[in-house]
């Protein structure tokens, strides 16, 4: 045993010499990790450049809608009678010159304003889309899929 211990001492090949594959089987594991983590900032990232978008669309669709309008006869158009409608509007201008088109957005309008155009009548503008989970989706189920901004804003 004791020439045994000298042999492994004396000659360097104790512990160490059996390690040669461990810097590969630690970079497997920590390399795994680590493109998981930046997927995960990226599909998040994603999901807040949507959220941000969507947000931005609604308000400007509020804003368009809320806005005094008349026709030729000084009477004032009421906000469902626009033309553009908001809805064309909102996708023309603000969705479909960014990557969201393919998303199918949804835009809705209601409110009391949004037929009559009164002073101080509410018009609400809901748009929404569906986002795919590229890399997150596959290890957390119940992430929300449906992104939804709303804004309501009151005729002038």
């Amino acid at each position: 045993m004791r020439r045994l211990f000298k042999h492994f001492i004396l000659q360097g090949q104790g512990l160490r010499s059996h390690t040669e594959g461990g810097a590969a089987v630690e970079f497997a594991i920590l390399g795994t990790v680590l493109i998981l983590l930046v997927g995960g900032i990226m599909d998040f990232g994603h999901a807040w450049y949507i959220k941000q978008v969507i947000t931005n669309a609604s308000r400007e669709g509020a804003r368009y809608g809320i806005a005094f309008s008349v026709d030729a006869t000084a009477m004032r158009i009421p906000p469902s009678n626009l033309s553009p409608s908001i809805e064309d509007y909102v996708v023309n201008n603000y969705i479909s010159q960014t990557s969201l088109a393919s998303l199918n957005p949804i835009v809705t309008v209601t409110g009391a304003g949004y037929d009559t155009g009164l002073k101080g009548q509410p018009l609400q503008v809901t748009v929404s889309v569906t986002k795919s989970w590229f890399i997150m989706g596959n290890f957390i189920s119940n992430l929300p899929t449906n992104l939804v901004a709303t804004t309501v804003m009151l005729c002038e």
